[in-house]
């Protein structure tokens, strides 16, 4: 079984047909992440719903509401035993430009850093344009980690699996050269594969959904000129060692 270790299958976009986008990622888990304190009810009843459907719950790393971050870290330790991890959690300067905000994202990401720390919570990061900065905080803490839809250099992305944590491939990797040179360069056992979705689809202009964690595990087996069978075997255990999943 494929599993596509990131998602957001409890947003909007999927409202209208979630049945036959699960339906559609049949022998796939999928791992959803939400955000948004709001969505947090709606995320939980899909695992009873959807057996290959898994959660964790984050908050995100470009909202800088102090109420909402706070309500979210209450879900997290409400929800501990339903969740198999803390994300997404991070830090964006894409939008956030402002030194004053991208302090207060910092001081989020150390407090829900320590949040999973205390409650054994492995740490789904998102680190857009802020890779650097991600890993330095990370090594202030003793937590598991996976860079979600790692967009960094490769030499940031051999400094985090040189800290044990894993580096997740997104099923547009076939067409960014500089997640190609990343998987290229890291061993199968670094690495997971996510969607992302409704993000990052492999083809442009349309909405990504779990499925197209398959285009994601026939890119990886193109660069490292590998078997897809290898690929999807060895990204499957490490997303399911990660999370503690089994199915």
């Amino acid at each position: 079984m494929l599993v596509d270790a990131h998602c957001h299958l409890d947003f909007p976009q999927f409202d209208s047909d979630r049945d036959e986008v699960v339906k559609r990622a049949a022998g796939i888990a999928i791992v959803n992440s939400t955000v948004n304190p709001e969505l947090v009810g709606k995320a939980l009843a899909m695992p009873s719903r959807y057996p290959n459907v898994w959660c964790t719950l984050g908050f995100s790393a470009s909202d800088l509401d102090e109420a909402r971050c706070s309500a979210m870290m209450s879900h997290i330790r409400e929800y501990r035993d339903r969740i198999v991890g803390l994300g997404e959690v991070g830090l964006d300067y894409y939008w956030v430009k402002d030194e004053a905000g991208r302090a207060k994202e910092k001081g989020h990401f150390r407090a829900l850093l320590g949040l999973a720390a205390e409650l054994s919570l492995p740490v789904v990061v998102h680190s857009r344009d802020a890779e650097g900065d991600c890993i330095n905080i990370l090594g202030d803490f003793k937590v598991r980690a996976m860079m979600h839809c790692f967009s960094g250099s490769v030499e940031e992305a051999m400094r985090a699996q040189d800290m044990g944590f894993l580096i997740s491939v997104p099923a547009n990797v076939g067409v960014s050269k500089a997640r190609q040179k990343t998987v290229a360069a890291l061993p199968l056992q670094s690495l997971v594969l996510e969607t992302d979705a409704p993000y990052l689809s492999p083809l442009r202009g349309e909405r990504n959904e779990p499925a197209n964690v398959r285009e994601a595990a026939k890119a990886v087996a193109r660069i490292k000129g590998v078997s897809v069978q290898a690929v999807e075997e060895a990204t499957s255990a490490n997303a399911a060692n990660f999370f503690g999943i089994r199915w």
